[in-house]
């Protein structure tokens, strides 16, 4: 295996070609931010991701001006692209608009799900419940599928638009707290989300919408903290 290939494959870069290659490189690159194989801050070369991923360079191109529009990374005159950094005042802003559309999305479950959609959320929450607390991407996946299934099942198109734009600051926002986080945090926030669902299998709309609220307030504070001291530590 080269050089760069190992590298590509300790990054998880490797781009398979049986997609359309520039999807694929835009997952790939976005998945690696996301898991923070690639850092906050950390400059982007076209031509290192070439080699690591092994696709051509109006691929990559594209892929980070996709990334940029998402806000994942960001255009420096002094560093050229860069792995954008997630600060408190974003993870504020980025949890005042769950916390509005979230609770929202809730009520319209509670009035529009089917059983069908009920049946499914429950067997996600099952599942988050059996995941061991420790796979932060085993909990990541169950936690990001549990909320999906929310807004599928509220059956507002525009809301899930929305959140689509966002959905993958609200996924690096949730992963960096979550790696970040004390484990013992994760059974209380199961908890929460037992809340939420045993609302909505009840069909009570309200009492979802402030569970959902409790708990994002929750995850608001603590992002807050954990965001500050990454902000001082890379300052010190």
């Amino acid at each position: 295996m080269t050089e760069d290939a190992m590298v590509a494959q300790e990054l998880g870069l490797g781009v398979a070609k049986n997609e359309t290659i520039r999807i694929k490189t835009l997952n790939v690159l976005r998945e690696a931010i996301i898991a923070g194989r690639l850092a906050p801050g950390q400059k982007l070369i076209e031509r290192d991701l070439c080699e690591q991923t092994g696709v051509s360079r109006s691929s990559i191109r594209e892929a980070l001006r996709n990334l940029e529009s998402e806000r994942l990374v960001e255009s420096l005159d002094t560093k050229g692209v860069v792995v954008a950094t997630l600060t408190p005042q974003i993870a504020a802003e980025i949890y005042e608009v769950r916390a509005a559309l979230d609770s929202e999305a809730a009520l319209h479950f509670a009035e529009r799900s089917t059983d069908a959609d009920i049946a499914e959320l429950k067997a996600t929450f099952n599942m988050l419940k059996t995941t061991p607390v420790e796979n932060d991407d085993a909990f990541l996946a169950a936690s990001n599928r549990f909320y999906a299934i929310i807004y599928k099942g509220a059956r507002n198109e525009t809301a899930m638009y929305v959140m689509q734009l966002l959905g993958a600051r609200i996924s690096l926002l949730r992963a960096t707290t979550t790696r970040r986080a004390p484990i013992d945090r994760r059974h209380r926030t199961v908890e929460l989300m037992g809340k939420i669902f045993t609302a909505l299998s009840k069909r009570d709309g309200n009492a979802a919408a402030l569970a959902v609220r409790a708990l994002i307030e929750r995850s608001a504070q603590s992002a807050s903290a954990l965001l500050k001291e990454a902000e001082a530590n890379r300052q010190s």
